[in-house]
């Protein structure tokens, strides 16, 4: 797929792929395409919620489904555990703070979000923050 597309701006685009979505998928097609030497070009803009907020590449899953929803599982699963060991002899003092936790999650995910735009393997992909749509 070669796609010339001119801007407002007079600028001419030319890429062998132009992927529309920086999830998952896109994200894995574009870096197998660039790593076969193509002109890769990822799309990928996220519209601000009321709140304004807005996330980084790696789509839905990575920014506030899958990997937040685990890892805050997983925080409930050390109290568990923590809990079922003190039941079995261990001497346990733990306490929780939510605050941290939710630091801790958000800059995880703003690491996964950093090596999708700045990892060696992705450096011959131009990411494009903004809406496309084929006319």
């Amino acid at each position: 797929l070669i796609c010339n597309r001119s801007s407002q701006a007079g600028m001419v685009y030319d890429y062998d792929l132009f992927v529309i979505g920086g999830g998952s998928g896109g994200l894995a097609a574009s870096k197998r395409a660039a790593g076969y030497g193509k002109k890769v070009a990822v799309a990928d803009f996220v519209k601000p919620s009321p709140a304004g907020t807005t996330w980084g590449l790696g789509g839905t899953c990575v920014n506030v489904g899958c990997i937040p929803k685990k890892l805050m599982h997983t925080s409930a699963l050390m109290g568990e555990a923590q809990a079922d060991a003190h039941g079995l002899g261990w001497e346990t003092q733990a306490s929780h703070d939510w605050q941290k936790m939710v630091s801790s999650v958000n800059n995880y995910i703003k690491s996964l979000n950093w090596g999708q735009k700045k990892g060696p393997e992705v450096q011959e992909r131009d990411v494009l923050q903004q809406v496309c749509n084929f006319c």
